[in-house]
């Protein structure tokens, strides 16, 4: 299971991350980004880091939780990412997300 928790400031953008396996085990990160961001581009990004880290770490099953209803509805398909900008970020994780098998 993937927890994503992002933040971005006008000093800085960060991103809180927690990994926990289905034997118990459970990883935390954070990540600080050396570029401005807004808070929904922090969820993205945090959401393609940790899935980078489960497919290198060979993870066959993923589920994430974020606390942005936005995000989380957009990356369901519920909600359209009209943004440019967004737009590639979401095809990066849709992306990603089909290398990993849904449960």
């Amino acid at each position: 299971m993937l927890y994503v928790n992002g933040l971005a400031t006008n000093t800085e953008s960060r991103a809180e991350l927690i990994m926990a396996s289905l034997e118990g085990h459970v990883y935390e990160h954070a990540l600080k980004f050396m570029f401005k961001t807004s808070n929904r581009e922090t969820e993205y990004e945090a959401i393609l880091a940790r899935m980078g880290v489960c497919n290198a770490q060979g993870a066959g099953y993923a589920k994430a939780f974020s606390n942005s209803q936005l995000v989380v509805s957009q990356v369901r398909g519920e909600y359209k990412t009209l943004d440019p900008a967004m737009i590639a970020t979401w095809f990066k994780v849709k992306d990603r997300s089909s290398m990993l098998k849904k449960i």
